[in-house]
């Protein structure tokens, strides 16, 4: 059975790099090593089978129940999916949305025979938060419509959701932006962030 959590402000910040002495402190709490990514918006899926360097991606898939998964976030979405052979962590931005990371990340793990997948969203903006310009809205509505809401607000969510229609998913509905408990760039232009870490 997966684990999983999320972390708030209180635990500390995980921005890139890594503080080794954060690092630790949750590789303590969750009894396991913890695989981190080099996160740039991209649609790259690395598949972990034992700590390393730090892929260049967004989204880590691993079957190795002796290593944990982490994305970082501070307003994007932090996507942890389960299933019984594998897990995966992604981070979905706007970017992420549009280059689909996470269909290839449900993808890459039912290569890797997973079936029964299921997903749980953490926090992140927003869709009465998360305010773009005119013509970004518009771009990005007409390629996802069910992110559109409010004029020049995205729900990332809602886009997410449809995407991903296929698969069941949780959303535990806290705003970053709205939550002082949570790091968040839009609102204070942070540079720290907080994790969605899984495993087996």
């Amino acid at each position: 059975m997966a684990r999983l959590l999320f972390t708030s402000r209180n635990f500390g910040s995980l921005a890139d790099p890594v503080n080794q002495s954060e690092k630790d402190k949750l590789e303590e709490l969750l009894n396991k090593q913890v695989q981190f990514m080099s996160q740039t918006h991209s649609n790259e899926i690395a598949v972990v089978d034992q700590i390393g360097t730090t892929p260049g991606a967004d989204g880590l898939v691993c079957t190795n129940k002796d290593i944990a998964l982490a994305v970082r976030v501070a307003d994007c979405i932090p996507l942890l999916l389960i299933s019984s052979q594998a897990v995966a962590a992604v981070h979905v931005g706007r970017k992420g949305l549009l280059n689909e990371v996470a269909v290839n990340a449900v993808k890459k793990m039912r290569e890797l025979g997973s079936n029964n997948i299921t997903g749980v969203v953490g926090p992140h903006i927003c869709g009465n938060c998360y305010e773009v310009d005119a013509q970004m809205y518009a771009d990005i509505t007409k390629l996802h419509p069910a992110t559109g809401g409010k004029q020049n607000y995205l729900n990332l969510y809602a886009g997410l959701a449809q995407q991903l229609s296929d698969l069941p998913l949780s959303n535990l509905g806290i705003c970053t932006k709205e939550n002082s408990d949570y790091f968040s760039y839009r609102a204070h232009g942070e540079a720290g962030r907080q994790v969605g870490v899984i495993s087996l």
